[in-house]
């Protein structure tokens, strides 16, 4: 989308930076897009932990955000989950923890109100931008259930249990 495309180009032109989002696979895509971009940078998840010698940029999923480090530029992306029972510890942790001259709050519109509030309290300033969606989303065909999986579909799951109770469903 818009807002993240712009995050990113600002990330990448950054002397130093992070990329913090939701799922493993997000990370690994910046980590393979910014070091393919001649960009070294570290990969750290819950389950891997990829580093590059003189990366200054790292991509993690936002429960391995480190607080410790200073950066130019981080990007928080899909703030919206602040608002998530399970995991918006996360999110509420790197957005006030993470040491950062410049953070870029990607995702959707229901979060304003709140990143704004916090903001005020902590004594942040805010700058909000909205952008154009670079191309369009589309809802495709309902699957019907896991037998009707095709060659190209993507089941998403948030938990390793979940992912092996689809993954049994998909092998039946």
């Amino acid at each position: 989308s818009g807002k993240t495309h712009a995050a990113m180009g600002a990330l990448k032109s950054a002397r130093s930076g992070i990329y913090c989002g939701p799922l493993r696979l997000l990370a690994w895509e910046v980590h393979d897009r910014l070091n393919g971009e001649g960009v070294a940078c570290n990969l750290l998840t819950g389950q891997e932990r990829v580093e590059h010698d003189g990366a200054r940029h790292a991509a993690c999923t936002i429960e391995m955000a480190p607080l410790n480090a200073h950066v130019a530029c981080a990007v928080l992306d899909e703030i919206q989950m602040l608002g998530s029972e399970q995991r918006g510890w996360a999110w509420t942790r790197a957005l006030l923890g993470l040491q950062a001259d410049e953070l870029h709050v990607c995702g959707d519109d229901t979060a304003v109100d709140l990143v704004r509030r916090l903001c005020a309290l902590t004594g942040d300033s805010l700058r909000v931008l909205r952008y154009e969606r670079l191309s369009p989303l589309a809802v495709g065909r309902p699957l019907g259930g896991v037998r009707a999986v095709e060659a190209g579909d993507a089941l998403i799951a948030f938990s390793r249990r979940e992912i092996y109770r689809l993954k049994a469903l998909v092998e039946r």
